[in-house]
């Protein structure tokens, strides 16, 4: 098979030693051969989260575990905030669940007003605001700092969507008072794709309905909180568990963790900015132009003239092994998005995709 090197919004490259962890002989999924090391993921889980609140850990995309929100939540009125294509997917997930949804929405890459989302809420008695944090359809950065007082000024849920930011950008559940706060395996946090992960506070959990009135069972958080106490001394979840997945995000996050998550914010931090210069001495453009609205993640870019994404794609790919990614929706054309989270964000790995891109460009 050919090997490529993957610079996209994810997946993204891995550790060889957490790739290790796919070949270690397979455990059941219970007992006390698996448990200790059950508990100690979900203990190095709350660290990266930066949380005392209850985190789950389910077998499912990042997606699955904002439906795990919606569901458990029930008919509430929620505020929803989009400006990119990650966004319009929040308001799908949410809008199937809540009894009224509304989405104050934006341009792609537009960044929200405190004004105008305080505005928003003032206008209606919601009990949920939710926003994308990193929106890798456009490389943005939403800011979560005010929104979070709006909601602890209203004594509203705060959701956040941290999939493509947990571990990558600076994010402290705690003391920004996230109710709940989705990620996934696969991004910055550096393990393969297939958990979602879950940060749920007390506040949260009081505001749902009984478990028995919840509309889904596998993507109830009220059912994970049963097993987790009536099932605790050998099986406390409700379904099997991957466990060399488990294993590889055990790893991951011990790598994150022995770096030390500050100096890991500051590496994403860093190798962003090294590639936003390098790109515009080769004239393309950050397709978000506020610095502090880039995701340190995930950058987004406009290629000079009449260039498109998919030749230089095309190109990278097949010179180089190089993938990167284009545009979604309406951007599909315009942009290109360069993934440089977890491992990957590295000089050698974005070096690579600038000196290809030069050669495309001459």
């Amino acid at each position: 098979m050919d090997r490529y090197q993957l610079s996209l919004p994810g997946p993204t490259e891995y550790d060889p030693e957490v790739l290790a962890k796919l070949e270690c002989p397979v455990l059941p999924h219970y007992g006390d051969l698996w448990l200790a090391t059950y508990w100690e993921i979900l203990d190095l889980l709350k660290q990266v989260f930066r949380t005392k609140n209850r985190v789950y850990v389910i077998p499912g995309s990042g997606s699955s575990g904002l439906d795990a929100v919606f569901t458990s939540l029930g008919p509430k009125r929620g505020l929803i905030l989009n400006n990119g294509t990650f966004g319009t997917r929040l308001s799908a997930i949410a809008s199937r669940h809540l009894s009224e949804c509304t989405v104050l929405e934006k341009q792609p890459g537009e960044p929200f007003e405190q004004e105008e989302v305080e505005n928003a809420l003032s206008s209606q008695d919601y009990q949920l605001l939710a926003v994308v944090h990193g929106e890798t359809s456009t490389g943005m950065l939403n800011q979560l700092e005010n929104l979070a007082a709006a909601c602890r000024k209203r004594s509203i849920l705060f959701i956040v969507d941290a999939i493509s930011s947990l571990g990558g950008v600076p994010l402290d559940v705690d003391r920004l008072g996230i109710d709940f706060c989705v990620s996934a395996s696969q991004k910055a946090l550096g393990a393969p794709p297939g958990l979602a992960l879950i940060s749920a506070s007390e506040k949260g959990f009081d505001a749902m309905p009984p478990e028995d009135k919840i509309h889904g069972w596998y993507l109830n958080l009220r059912t994970w909180a049963w097993y987790e106490k009536e099932w605790r001394d050998w099986h406390p979840y409700p379904v099997t568990l991957p466990v060399n997945l488990f294993q590889a995000l055990k790893k991951a996050m011990e790598l994150l963790l022995r770096e030390g998550i500050a100096n890991v914010w500051e590496r994403h931090r860093s190798i962003s900015e090294e590639l936003w210069s390098s790109l515009q001495h080769l004239g393309i453009q950050p397709f978000i132009t506020k610095e502090n609205h880039r995701l340190p993640t995930v950058t987004a870019a406009l290629l000079p003239g009449k260039y498109r994404s998919e030749d230089l794609q095309e190109f990278l790919q097949t010179n180089f092994g190089i993938l990167i990614a284009g545009g979604v929706g309406p951007l599909r054309k315009r942009i290109i998005r360069i993934g440089h989270m977890g491992y990957s964000a590295k000089s050698w790995f974005v070096n690579r995709v600038v000196a290809a891109t030069a050669q495309f460009l001459q």
